[in-house]
C-alpha cells in the first residue's frame, strides 16, 4: 500500500515540476549569470548621459543634445548585445532543467517498474477484474493482482483528469 501511495505522489510531483521549472531556472540563473562589471559600467554611463541630456536644452543646443543621444544609443546597443547573450544562456538553462526533470521522471518510473515487475502492488479476487485481469496484472501475470504498470497508468490518468478539472 505504501508503494502505491509513493507512486501516486511521484506522478503528482512529476506532473507539477515541469510547470515550475522556469522559476527554478530563474533563481539559478540570477546566481550564475550575474551582471558583469562591464554591463554595470555601461548602465551607469547611460544613466549619467541621460541626466546630462536632460540638463541640455534641445532647442538651444541641438547638436550637443544629438551627440549625447548618439552616445546613449551606442551604449544601449552594447547593453542589448550583452543582455542577449545572458538571456540565451538562461534559456538554455531553462530547457536543460526541464529536460532533466523529464529524464529523472522516466528513470524513476522505469526503475520502479523494473524493480517491482514480479510483485503485485495489491491482490484482490480475480473476479473483480474479469475480463481485464491479465491487463491489470501486467507485468506480474498473477491473477487478481494489480501490476505496477497498470497502477502508474491509473495514477497518471487521475492526475491528468484532476488537472483538467481544476484548470491547472
Amino acid at each position: 500500500m505504501f508503494l502505491m501511495l509513493l507512486i501516486f505522489l511521484f506522478v503528482v510531483l512529476f506532473s507539477i515540476l515541469p510547470k515550475y521549472s522556469h522559476l527554478v531556472a530563474g533563481l539559478i540563473g540570477k546566481k550564475v549569470f550575474r551582471l558583469s562589471n562591464e554591463e554595470l559600467d555601461l548602465r551607469s554611463q547611460v544613466r549619467d548621459l541621460k541626466s546630462e541630456q536632460e540638463s541640455v536644452n534641445m532647442a538651444d543646443e541641438f547638436a550637443r543634445y544629438m551627440k549625447i543621444q548618439r552616445k546613449i544609443d551606442k551604449i544601449m546597443g552594447q547593453l542589448k548585445q550583452l543582455g542577449s547573450s545572458r538571456s540565451q544562456r538562461l534559456t538554455m538553462l531553462k530547457v536543460g532543467i526541464k529536460m532533466a526533470i523529464h529524464v529523472v521522471h522516466a528513470l524513476t518510473m522505469l526503475s520502479l517498474v523494473l524493480r517491482y515487475r514480479n510483485e503485485p502492488l495489491l491482490e484482490l479476487p480475480s473476479s473483480y477484474f474479469f475480463p481485464f485481469g491479465r491487463i491489470v496484472a501486467f507485468p506480474t501475470g498473477i491473477p487478481g493482482g494489480v501490476g505496477i504498470a497498470c497502477w502508474v497508468l491509473v495514477c497518471s490518468t487521475v492526475v491528468f483528469r484532476a488537472r483538467r478539472l481544476l484548470g491547472v
